[in-house]
């Protein structure tokens, strides 16, 4: 207020015992009305971001997608195993330009090529910036155009329309999170097709995300998830010094923690992946995904050295429903704490 005039002709006066209690009983009505706007805010909100599910939509068969690192991980699968096989992901990143489009152009020929997506890397420094960016531009040149985000560079390195005018189709991976109908939703809007739910969350947080978008939600059930990834070598650390490339044998070790969980350190391009001993794994659960709405389901061989059979036998044991020795389930029972 800028200024306040009162004209008090009749020369009235009010305690200022009376003057307090209305500064009270103002401040008060205030509060009050605030309290009521914000619930009623949050209740649209609520109603919003987070809807009562909807009823278990009718079961369908599951839709299988798998994800590798190194595409001759599938060379020992038989035409039994692609039958179940929506979709074959394929991240560019380790194998060598003329490997993997020699790789990809055989898998072509035992699948539709239009079941192939393929992946960006989570992590690009600089240093592999340039040799991603041939990778990708000779690979959209020879027509591949389904691929699948790590994270949100991936609309940069593929200069992606958001109302697909350029004809790909792009999926996010887990990295790019989505816990709410919100993070779906923008996903969506960004002209994403569909998304993989993290790892790290629950069955009942799930639940919702699956009643309301149904085979767009990816639910993985096998993966080597990161503990995390380190630019620096933990080989080179532990032995004082890096004895360069040429010279370095360095693959993989075990660590345990002081707290006594064990863990395996592997190199990729001298950065260090850590990964649990045992993979996250959710076989055992698939009726408990299945009566959640689940449809579109993922195995991931990724980071591990995994031999071409040993790929095609655990594909055989998740598709089962058997459990894989030292699997964990992360927070799927609990749910995140």
């Amino acid at each position: 207020m800028n200024s306040f005039h009162f004209d008090n002709t009749a020369e009235r006066f009010v305690p200022v015992s009376r003057l307090n209690q209305l500064r009270r009983d103002l401040a008060a009505e205030l509060e009050l009305e605030l309290q009521e706007a914000q619930e009623s805010r949050v209740s649209r909100v609520r109603a919003e971001i987070c809807p009562k599910p909807a009823a278990s939509a009718r079961k369908v068969p599951f839709r299988w997608s798998i994800k590798v690192d190194r595409v001759g991980f599938v060379d020992a699968f038989e035409a039994e195993d692609w039958s179940a096989v929506d979709e074959l992901v394929v991240d560019i990143a380790r194998d060598h330009p003329a490997v993997l489009l020699e790789k990809l152009n055989e898998a072509a020929r035992r699948i539709d090529r239009d079941r192939i997506r393929l992946a960006l890397p989570a992590l690009t420094r600089q240093w592999e910036d340039h040799g991603l960016r041939m990778k990708i531009e000779r690979l959209l040149a020879q027509g591949w155009t389904r691929w699948e985000a790590a994270n949100l560079s991936a609309w940069g390195f593929l200069n992606h329309d958001l109302q697909g005018r350029d004809g790909l189709d792009l999926s996010t991976d887990w990295s790019v999170y989505v816990l709410n109908r919100a993070a779906a939703q923008q996903l969506l809007e960004l002209g994403v097709s569909r998304f993989v739910l993290s790892p790290e969350d629950g069955l009942e947080n799930m639940r919702t995300l699956l009643a309301e978008f149904g085979p767009r939600a990816v639910v993985v059930v096998y993966q080597d998830t990161p503990q995390f990834i380190a630019e620096s070598c933990a080989y080179a650390n532990l032995i004082g010094g890096c004895p360069g490339k040429a010279n370095c044998r360095f693959e993989s070790m075990e660590m345990v923690s002081s707290h006594g969980e064990r863990v395996v350190a592997l190199d990729y391009h001298c950065r260090t992946i850590v990964l649990n001993t045992g993979p996250f794994c959710l076989s055992t659960r698939l009726p408990r995904l299945a009566d959640a709405g689940a449809v579109s389901l993922r195995t991931d061989f990724i980071y591990r050295d995994y031999e071409p059979t040993q790929v095609r036998d655990l594909w055989r044991t998740l598709r089962a429903g058997k459990a894989v020795p030292g699997a964990l389930a992360a927070n799927f029972d609990r749910g995140i704490l």
